[in-house]
């Protein structure tokens, strides 16, 4: 008797899932590679957007779909280096060092710009 092979099963992601780490995905890697190893930063961002593929229709229903993916990836890389770093931290780090617009990381973040601006501005203080 023939040993029967089940088929893998496919996932279709939708249109806007993939748009999503379009627009996401650089971000995610500059930030992580900042914080980590660029070998890790990759396994970073692929965690980051496996877990919001594994669940897309409830993360996109959320009421801020790029706050709660920023929350998994701050939260995957804080496991990896052992240390929490604040929001005004964040936004000070992508700001300086990766030299993003305040409109960039609102966007990466899922913050509005006017919160990303006071986060820079109590960190610069």
């Amino acid at each position: 008797m023939k040993k029967r092979r089940t088929a893998t099963p496919t996932i279709m992601l939708s249109a806007a899932f993939r748009a999503f780490c379009d627009l996401h995905r650089a971000g995610y890697f500059a930030y992580a590679a900042a914080r980590l190893s660029r070998d890790e930063a990759k396994v970073a961002v692929a965690h980051t957007f496996a877990l919001i593929a594994g669940d897309w229709p409830t993360a996109v229903n959320r009421p801020n779909p790029a706050a709660y993916a920023w929350h998994l990836h701050t939260r995957y890389v804080t496991s990896c280096t052992g240390k929490t770093t604040s929001r005004e931290q964040d936004a000070a780090l992508m700001h300086d060092r990766l030299n993003l617009t305040v409109d960039r990381i609102a966007t990466l973040t899922g913050t509005e710009p006017a919160a990303v601006t006071a986060m820079l501005a109590a960190a610069h203080r």
